[in-house]
């Protein structure tokens, strides 16, 4: 049995399995969560603290409901991080950091899991926080079919030795386990609230957590108030309140950032503003590379790309550095390899996206039988993207970038709601652009590109890949699952079901007076992306 500190870096998640364990950065006995005795608080030492006042966050939409664990909801997950807590959470940096769980121990052989968890924890009702509720929560995923039930459906077993202890049991080893614990919809959950109340609306608009702050009041359109939570195990809010403000209109977000009715920005700003605000001294803005891509994906139901050399065409016709010039404003990084580059330990260079070579995707082109009309075009195709200003920006590009090569683009723009039917369930498209994260393990890739998997959409399957993904998953060893990932990476340079173009890179830009956010030095090995109980105004 190895003991785990908790300080693990996602992308070396499965060192941990093979017995590497990491020192926590304060030296101390690695045993400390967020804001423990050993975890300094924000410029700590300084005394330049500034307690109490109003932290104001902006946010792009309204909830669903209030149940962190039941469906995918950006709108929420932001608030949810300062609500509740989960056994282990994913900072800023793509570590693997403690959060309920002060600790774990997995086993040599990759099938148990035993974490410690925090003593003297409280729900905001007052009442105790117990190894049951952990228990109760992921029987209530499997229960109602919540958001992670997929990707925990590896667990075997549950046994709870004491009020402060949990220990899974999986069926066979999965490397990407640690990381989905502490991914989405893995929010703990208080049994005695949820165990009477209703899964689906989160028990009405009055979430119960353990998280550093309370939730007060919910304005549909308006805001979400919060205050803090004096009880809170870890570092106790700097600040009294944390308010997010909704506003669904982009323009009308960065408005309000600048004229300072917005201390955090609450994400990324457009592309347009991404310049103005890095070179600007009154703001400030860390950013940090995510393993989310943005990605062209083809039809292999439809013609013409359920030919390889039309869809070998588009690669050797895409320039991603000028998408990320022209569209992106330089807002993103180009993508390179068929993995994200944030798993640089399973990345293969030997497979890599092809140069443009606008000649090449000619020819490519003839030899899937195809001629050049009198205005030099070999195909007409359509290309369907839901509105998403990002999107729109780089299917122009593709667009034009496509036409030196004679093939014609008609850009379908559409709501969300009409392209996930069309592209996604009825697959009438075909070519389309998508994104989103893909993690919190290189294998977690599988979903996209697996044969029926959800994110499959293209109907792209392929035996040998799927095999590949299945012993990369259970394999505990990083050299050994490097060498299956090489090969996953060889199968998609030469099926090309999916061509990345953009690895994004995530921003969160707050005002100069802003201190503690969850990218600066002090809070990052505490905090995830969105948890600000860290964050004081030096105003």
């Amino acid at each position: 049995m190895r003991k785990s500190r908790g300080w693990l870096v996602l992308v070396l998640i499965v060192a941990v399995l093979a017995g590497c364990t990491n020192k926590p950065a304060n030296s101390g006995n690695g045993e400390a969560g967020p804001g423990t005795s050993s975890a300094p608080s924000a410029a700590a030492g300084e005394g330049g603290v500034k307690e109490g006042g109003t932290l104001l966050v902006g946010l792009t939409g309204d909830p669903l409901s209030f149940n962190p664990d039941g469906t995918s909801d950006d709108f929420l997950y932001p608030i949810a991080q300062n609500i509740f807590g989960k056994l282990a959470t994913i900072n800023a940096k793509q570590e693997i950091i403690p959060d309920l769980a002060k600790s774990w121990e997995i086993s040599d052989d990759g099938l148990i899991y035993t974490f410690h968890l925090n003593e003297n924890v409280k729900w905001h009702n007052g009442k105790p926080f117990t190894s049951k509720d952990v228990k109760f929560t992921y029987e209530a995923i499997k229960k109602n079919s919540g958001l992670a039930v997929t990707s925990l459906g590896g667990i075997k077993d549950i046994s709870l030795p004491d009020d402060n202890t949990v220990v899974f049991t999986l069926s066979e080893p999965d490397a990407a386990f640690l990381g989905y614990l502490a991914w989405y919809g893995t929010f703990i959950l208080p049994e005695h609230i949820y165990s009477t109340g209703e899964w689906a609306s989160g028990t009405s608009v009055n979430p119960v957590g353990t998280g550093p702050f309370k939730f007060t009041e919910y304005k549909t359109g308006v805001n979400i108030s919060l205050e803090k939570n004096p009880d809170y195990y870890g570092q106790v809010p700097h600040v009294d309140k944390l308010i997010f403000s909704i506003i669904t209109d982009p323009n009308t977000m960065v408005q309000s950032f600048y004229n300072g009715e917005l201390d955090i920005y609450g994400g990324d700003p457009p592309a347009s503003e991404f310049n103005v605000i890095a070179s600007n001294p009154d703001y400030r803005m860390s950013t940090s590379l995510w393993p989310s891509r943005s990605y062209l994906l083809f039809n292999f139901e439809k013609e013409p790309f359920d030919k390889l050399e039309v869809r070998q065409a588009v690669a050797y016709a895409i320039n991603n550095a000028e998408i990320l010039t022209k569209a992106m404003k330089g807002q993103g990084q180009v993508a390179k390899n068929f993995v994200s580059p944030v798993y640089t330990w399973a990345v293969s260079d030997e497979y890599v996206v092809p140069s443009p070579n606008i000649d090449k995707a000619k020819r490519l082109l003839e030899q899937a039988g195809y001629l050049a009309d009198k205005d030099g075009n070999y195909l007409n195709i359509s290309l369907d993207i839901f509105q998403y200003d990002v999107y729109q920006d780089v299917a122009t590009v593709v667009k034009d970038q496509l036409k030196k090569i004679g093939i014609n683009v008609t850009i379908n723009v559409s709501d969300y709601a009409s392209w996930e039917t069309q592209v996604v369930n009825e697959h009438k498209y075909q070519m389309s652009i998508l994104g989103g994260y893909q993690g919190p393990d290189v294998g977690a890739i599988i979903t996209r590109i697996g044969t029926g998997r959800p994110s499959n959409i293209m109907g792209y399957s392929n035996e040998e890949l799927d095999q590949l993904l299945k012993e990369g998953s259970t394999l505990v060893k990083e050299e050994e699952r490097a060498l299956k990932y090489a090969e996953v990476q060889r199968i998609l340079s030469e099926d090309l079901p999916i061509y990345p173009m953009i690895e994004y890179v995530g921003s969160n830009p707050v005002h100069a007076y802003v201190m503690g956010e969850p990218g600066s030095e002090e809070a990052v090995p505490y905090t995830s992306p969105s948890m600000y109980n860290y964050v004081w105004l030096n105003k």
